[in-house]
């Protein structure tokens, strides 16, 4: 019997042969195959384990080698495997049913086994890799029932393994059905007093997949703004809920209670966050908060708080939907395709403009407070909207703001709109402009006049076009308007730079 693993590195796997040698010699356990500590440590929770499941421990030289042996491996999944060559190879499983199996499992001292992370790309790698049988730790089950068209083998124990092994446990079992949580459960747009203008505004966002900054002073309803951003925009289709909720699995976030993923990820990061966190690293390769963001939203608070280097290393996010990270010479792409909400004050004390405060900083604090957002990051935000302060007498006011669900109606005819044309708004380029977007001629006369007047660089040219065209689609008109224009230009000019 051959047993498989693989090795883990981001969401970078490779097929790993768990090869076992038992010789005459004095009692030895050596893993080699450059793997981790956690794997070093494994031949100590082996042992008792083998002894506790009713098995004998053989008093031998064992050589336990996990190839191929240039790779470096990481994780307590290879537990299993590793117990269950010592027990093939010293002939204590007779009657093997696989000619190779694919496993996975951490082992308790008494041989339980243990969940492990990232079970649901494992399961997927296998899959791929054409096994027809994965044995890994029952409590895993749940999980890798996503991938079908795969004999998935849960055990409780390293001695229902060796009983599947052998055939004499070799039920497949029936996949559940996986409770899928339907209720979006954060906060609804009609629980926003007023702030008609910025709803408005994030439907666009939300519609167009466009970046976007809200602007106000503390307490103006920032934060409550972009927490009601994911309720609005579509759930993930099940190609993107299968790589998002690998891409938890993996990161070992999962929450049983809402796996699969089905709502767009939605991180909030403060700006004491370090740059490794932010964007991934380290070895073996972790994710960031850019990764974990894939397919949702990454709401930076206190914007302008984040360092000049924090920000510099979203460029590429921001304008690839992917992160490189180079590590011990090699290079790991991760998947980074996530929608940007930024929140801040409009100066160091955070009251210029307001209508009740006076601000009491300088223009010199004031430019060096934006100093640290380059350009090129300005230029890849579509949006820039300022939040005011509700008065007052607005609170006591009856709510008749538009649920969350209706506005999520209108985004997804807009996102049909752009599937169609086969182009997302916010990707599109000058080349877009003359094969598949169309300007009525007082909208081109108007852009021209407005390049003119504001002196447009020629990414908010094109910012001001994206956003445009998102107000179109949402009106179910295949033309950009002048009125279209008009309400895009206001998102661009408010940001005080």
């Amino acid at each position: 019997m051959q047993i498989f693993s693989a090795a883990i590195d981001g969401l970078h796997l490779t097929l790993t042969y768990v090869e076992t040698d038992i010789a005459q010699g004095l009692p030895a356990f050596f893993i080699v195959g450059l793997g981790d500590i956690s794997i070093k440590e494994a031949r100590e929770r082996v042992r008792p384990a083998i002894k506790k499941s009713g098995y004998k421990y053989p008093v031998k030289r064992i050589v336990v080698n996990l190839s191929p042996a240039n790779i470096k491996k990481h994780g307590s999944h290879f537990d299993l495997p590793i117990a269950l060559g010592i027990l093939n190879s010293s002939g204590q499983i007779s009657h093997v049913q696989f000619g190779k199996i694919f496993v996975a499992g951490e082992l308790t001292l008494k041989g339980d086994l243990r969940a492990v992370p990232g079970v649901l790309a494992l399961v997927n790698f296998a899959k791929k890799h054409g096994f027809k049988n994965v044995i890994i730790p029952f409590t895993n089950f749940n999980e890798a029932s996503l991938i079908k068209d795969i004999n998935i083998l849960p055990a409780h124990s390293l001695s229902e393994v060796v009983q599947i092994v052998q055939g004499k446990k070799a039920q497949i079992f029936p996949k559940e059905q996986i409770k899928v949580v339907r209720k979006f459960h954060g906060i609804d747009m009609a629980d926003i007093y007023g702030h008609h203008t910025q709803k408005r505004a994030l439907e666009i966002a939300a519609a167009g997949k466009h970046h976007i900054i809200l602007v106000g002073s503390p307490g103006t309803g920032k934060t409550m703004l972009a927490k009601a951003l994911p309720g609005i925009m579509p759930k993930l289709n099940l190609d993107e809920s299968l790589d998002v909720s690998m891409i938890y699995s993996l990161a070992n976030k999962v929450d049983s209670e809402l796996f699969p993923i089905r709502f767009r990820p939605f991180r909030h990061v403060h700006h004491s966050i370090s740059i490794i966190t932010l964007i991934g690293g380290g070895s073996p390769i972790r994710f960031g908060e850019v990764t974990l963001s894939h397919k949702g939203i990454l709401f930076l608070d206190e914007f302008a708080e984040f360092s000049h280097s924090q920000l510099e290393n979203l460029r590429e996010p921001l304008q690839e939907g992917v992160i490189r990270l180079g590590r011990y010479g090699k290079t790991r792409t991760l998947p980074s395709d996530f929608q940007l909400v930024g929140a801040m004050n409009p100066c160091p004390c955070g009251y210029y403009g307001d209508s009740v405060k006076n601000c009491l900083c300088s223009p010199y604090q004031i430019k060096r407070f934006y100093r640290k957002i380059s350009g090129p990051i300005v230029d890849r935000i579509d949006m820039v909207v300022n939040v005011p302060r509700i008065k007052n007498e607005l609170l006591n006011k009856a709510n008749k703001s538009e649920k969350s669900s209706v506005i999520r109606k209108r985004v997804e005819k807009a996102w049909l709109v752009q599937t169609k044309r086969g182009l997302k708004n916010s990707l599109i380029q000058f080349k877009d402009i003359d094969t598949q977007i169309f300007l009525t001629y007082n909208a081109k006369d108007f852009i021209k006049l407005l390049n003119e007047k504001m002196h447009l660089s020629p990414r908010s040219y094109l910012s001001i076009i994206r956003v445009a065209q998102t107000i179109a689609d949402l009106d179910n008109v295949k033309e950009i308007r002048k009125s279209h224009i008009a309400e895009a230009v206001q998102y661009k000019k408010s940001f005080v730079y």
